[in-house]
């Protein structure tokens, strides 16, 4: 039986930092609720870094029955070049994305799309997945 988790749905926020001398990963990210940390090598990238930093911290504290921190509100930056920013979750839509287990699903196609799939080599399983992901933005 699939465990029930309290849904977050907050944001976080996050400080994010540039260091030009840093060639790979210039940008840093500290979610300053969850003590944690995270590198990206655009401003985007970092975003999304963080918005996974967040969803598998609370993640994990869940699943370990620790508290999960209240988000806080009017955050202030060490330096003048530091950008404060809010990262949005919604913790039970972020775990349904990393929940890789596979269920049976029985489905109808039409005759000839199975004899011309099965000529072809094509994965069923494989291809309802992806136009499912395609349909679903995800």
């Amino acid at each position: 039986m699939k465990k029930k988790f309290q849904n977050v749905v907050d944001a976080y926020p996050v400080i994010i930092s540039y260091d030009s001398n840093e060639t790979e990963y210039p940008y840093f990210a500290h979610i300053v609720d969850l003590d944690s940390d995270t590198t990206g090598q655009s401003l985007e990238d970092v975003i999304k870094m963080a918005r996974c930093a967040i969803g598998d911290e609370i993640i994990a504290r869940q699943d370990e029955g620790l508290d999960v921190p209240k988000a806080s509100r009017n955050v202030q930056a060490d330096s003048k070049d530091d950008i404060v920013t809010y990262i949005d979750i919604n913790v039970n839509k972020y775990r349904a994305t990393i929940d890789n287990r596979t269920v049976k699903k029985t489905v109808t196609i039409p005759s000839y799309l199975n004899e011309l799939g099965q000529e072809k080599g094509i994965n069923f399983s494989e291809a309802l997945t992806n136009t499912l992901r395609e349909k679903l933005n995800i």
